[in-house]
């Protein structure tokens, strides 16, 4: 039996198990697919053990998508790029370490909901991993600005230094008087987690900006809160979550699989 897994510290909440599982039945591959708890300081022991005792890959979230950076051996072009992995395969005998992140982004963003990023004010709020994970493929959509919010805002100007070369991206500050009115608002900050109020002034948006936020069930209440006050547009991660999750069976099983609306619905009534 093939073995999968995902690791991550907690893991309780995590739907990987679910979507993979599902992935497999559909397309009729016998595999299992497990949640693992990582032990903080010991993912590399951890996740090196899984791979010795026949696991065949595994998925990585936080807070252990540097250190899967660090255990991989080899890497794809992104993985290199964001200095971060969220999926590892073994290629050839070899640990390989890709990120699946910013193409689930796109794909949901771009074909799912139909709002094409090209040539569009797209403002992203955070400066931390999930953010580092979709920079790039934000950028290779050619927006026509990117700017980076961040409380910290070293942080946000490190990011801005790192993709330099991939595209125009800069920071904003939430008191900055000019009128931006961005296209698109993305959130990949962890506020809605602590319930806290959400704000952001008025001269950041238009009565048709798209909110998306990275995280998906109530994690999302904040920024979902807030971009319905406005009557905005409003999209959570879950479509992300998919299709970052389809690319990763891909990655190890060479087939893709199909997002069902079934599939959708049953992850929704877990939420």
């Amino acid at each position: 039996m093939k073995k999968y897994a995902v690791f991550g510290n907690p893991i309780k909440h995590s739907m990987s198990p679910l979507i993979h599982t599902y992935f497999a039945k559909s397309l009729n591959i016998e595999l299992t697919y497990e949640a693992i708890l990582g032990n903080i300081g010991k993912f590399q022991i951890e996740a090196g053990g899984f791979l010795k005792k026949g696991g065949l890959g595994f998925n990585i979230t936080l807070p252990f998508k540097q250190e899967a950076f660090n255990l991989a051996e080899t890497r794809s072009d992104i993985a290199e790029i964001t200095g971060s992995v969220n999926t590892i395969s073994l290629k050839k005998g070899r640990v390989h370490g890709d990120n699946t992140d910013g193409y689930g982004f796109i794909k949901d963003i771009k074909n799912n909901i139909g709002c094409n990023l090209e040539s569009k004010k797209v403002l992203l709020l955070g400066a931390g991993g999930a953010a580092m994970g979709i920079i790039p493929n934000i950028l290779y959509e050619r927006p026509f600005e990117l700017k980076i919010c961040n409380r910290t805002l070293e942080k946000a100007k490190k990011l801005c230094n790192k993709f330099s070369d991939l595209g125009k991206l800069d920071i904003v500050e939430m008191q900055d008087t000019e009128n931006y009115k961005f296209d698109v608002i993305i959130n990949s900050t962890s506020a809605g987690m602590s319930n806290s109020d959400f704000s952001l002034p008025v001269n950041f948006f238009k009565d048709n900006t798209v909110c998306y936020d990275l995280s998906y069930g109530i994690a999302t209440n904040s920024f979902k809160n807030w971009a319905d006050k406005n009557n905005l547009i409003f999209y959570d991660g879950l479509g992300m979550l998919l299709e970052q999750a389809a690319e990763s069976f891909y990655i190890w099983e060479s087939k893709r699989p199909l997002i069902t609306d079934e599939l959708k619905n049953i992850l929704k009534a877990k939420l």
